[in-house]
C-alpha cells in the first residue's frame, strides 16, 4: 500500500509539474495574441487523477486511463481524455461500461453448460479461496468468469494471456467497476487485454444502448445502426462506426439529431403564402393513441409532414417514428404504424443536415481545433496544451 502511495504522489507531482508548462505558454500565448478564458482550458485536462482503484497508466497522453497504444487499437483518440465531453475520462467510462456489460451477462457452470446459447454468455470458474484488492482490502473470490461469444467464436481470455490464461479475475471485474483496466491484488496483478475483451463483448462504446435501438435486418458493416447502403446515399462512412470520433455510434447520434431539428421546425399550413422558402413541419395530429412496442408509451396515433419547399421534396414523420428517433433510432415499432424503418438518407436531405455545428457530418477548418465552428484563441490555446503533451510524451 505505502508503495502504490509513493507511485501515486510521484504521478501527481509529474502531473503538478506539466500543468505549470502548461499555464505558462497558455499566459505566453495570451499575452501575444490577446487575453481571454481560454487559459483555463489547458489546465482543464490536467488535474489529478482519484486516488482510488484509478492508477496512473504509462504511456497516456492525455491522463484518461488508456495508454495510447490502447486508444489506438480500439478505435479511441489519445490526445483527447473525453471524447464525448461528458466530464468522465473515456478510460474510466468504458472500463465501468464494460463491467456492467459482464455483470449483465447470462451465466453458466462448467458442467451444466447446456447447448450452447446464440449470445454471448460467461462460464463461472469460481475457486475455494478469496483474494484481497490491494486498494479497498475487499476480499474476492481468486476466480473469474470465461467470456464465449458463439457468434463470433471468440473467447476471453487468450490462452497466453498474462493476467490468467483461464478466467477473467472476479478482481479485475471489480477493478473495471471502479474505473480501472488494472488489477491489483493477492493473486492477480496486471491489466486486462482491452482490445481483446471489447472484441468478445462486441462492444466499443461506454454509451447505455436502450431497447429502442433496434437491430437492423440490412447489411451495417460498422454496427452503427445505419445500414451501408443509408451510409453511402447519405455520404457517410460505412467502415467507421464514429466519424466524428465522440464514442456515440453515428446511426443513434444522427437519428437523436434529426429528432432534435424536426422538434425545432416552425409549424405552419402548407398553403400559407411563406411556407414555400424554407422547410418546416405540418401537424396532421389525430384524436387517438399510439403504443411503442418498446417501453408502452403512448404517443399521439398521427404524423407530421416535414417539408423543403426549396428542393421540392417531403417526408411523413409519425410521431411514434419521432419517438424511437429520440432514442437513437431510424427504425420503429407501434401498435398502429407496426415495424418498419423511416428513409435516413432522405430525411437528411430533406432537413439539409448538418444543420448545426456539431451534426454528424460538420466539416470543421483545419484551424478550428476544439471543432465549436470558430476559429479564436480557445483553439490556440488547444493546440499548445497538445504539443505540449506530445513534447512530453516523447521526451519521455
Amino acid at each position: 500500500m505505502k508503495r502504490l502511495k509513493r507511485a501515486y504522489k510521484k504521478n501527481i507531482k509529474q502531473r503538478g509539474s506539466f500543468k505549470h508548462k502548461a499555464l505558462t505558454a497558455g499566459a505566453a500565448a495570451a499575452i501575444t495574441f490577446g487575453a481571454g478564458a481560454g487559459i483555463h482550458k489547458v489546465f482543464a485536462m490536467t488535474e489529478p487523477l482519484p486516488y482510488e482503484h484509478k492508477n496512473a497508466v504509462s504511456g497516456d497522453s492525455d491522463a484518461d486511463l488508456l495508454s495510447d497504444s490502447e486508444e489506438f487499437a480500439i478505435g479511441y483518440h489519445p490526445f483527447k481524455a473525453d471524447q464525448n465531453k461528458n466530464g468522465i475520462s473515456d478510460g474510466v467510462e468504458l472500463a465501468q461500461r464494460v463491467a456492467t456489460v459482464i455483470d449483465g451477462l447470462p451465466t453458466y457452470n462448467p458442467n451444466s453448460l447446456p447447448t450452447e446459447p446464440n449470445e454471448i454468455y460467461r462460464i463461472a470458474l469460481l475457486q475455494k479461496g478469496l483474494e484481497t484488492c490491494d486498494i479497498c482490502g475487499e476480499y474476492l473470490n481468486m476466480g473469474g468468469y470465461e467470456i464465449v461469444n458463439p457468434r463470433t467464436g471468440t473467447t476471453f481470455p487468450d490462452p497466453n494471456d498474462p493476467l490468467d490464461d483461464q478466467f477473467l479475475p472476479v478482481l479485475a471485474i471489480h477493478y473495471m467497476s471502479h474505473g480501472s483496466f488494472d488489477c491489483l491484488g493477492a493473486v492477480h496483478k496486471g491489466r486486462t487485454d482491452i482490445a481483446r475483451l471489447l472484441n468478445v463483448l462486441e462492444l466499443q462504446f461506454p454509451y447505455d444502448s436502450n431497447d429502442h435501438q433496434l437491430a437492423l435486418d440490412k447489411t451495417d458493416t460498422d454496427n452503427d445502426l445505419l445500414a451501408d447502403g443509408e451510409e453511402l446515399s447519405a455520404g457517410f462512412n460505412p467502415k467507421n462506426p464514429d466519424q466524428n470520433v465522440n464514442l456515440i455510434p453515428d446511426g443513434i447520434e444522427f437519428a437523436q439529431q434529426c429528432a432534435a431539428v424536426i422538434e425545432s421546425l416552425p409549424e405552419v399550413d402548407a398553403n400559407e403564402p411563406d411556407a414555400t422558402n424554407h422547410i418546416y413541419k405540418e401537424s396532421h395530429m389525430l384524436r387517438g393513441l399510439e403504443f411503442c412496442d418498446t417501453c408502452g408509451e403512448s404517443v399521439n396515433m398521427g404524423y407530421w409532414t416535414v417539408t423543403n419547399a426549396g428542393l421540392g421534396l417531403s417526408v411523413e414523420v409519425p410521431e411514434i417514428v419521432l419517438h424511437y428517433m429520440q432514442h437513437g433510432s431510424f427504425s420503429y415499432s407501434g401498435d398502429v404504424h407496426g415495424k418498419g424503418r423511416i428513409d435516413a438518407a432522405l430525411l437528411k436531405k430533406i432537413l439539409e443536415m448538418p444543420r448545426r455545428c456539431g451534426d454528424l457530418g460538420t466539416i470543421y477548418l483545419p484551424t478550428d481545433v476544439n471543432q465549436d465552428c470558430e476559429a479564436d484563441n480557445f483553439d490556440l490555446y488547444e493546440y499548445i496544451e497538445m504539443w505540449l503533451e506530445e513534447s512530453n510524451y516523447n521526451s519521455e
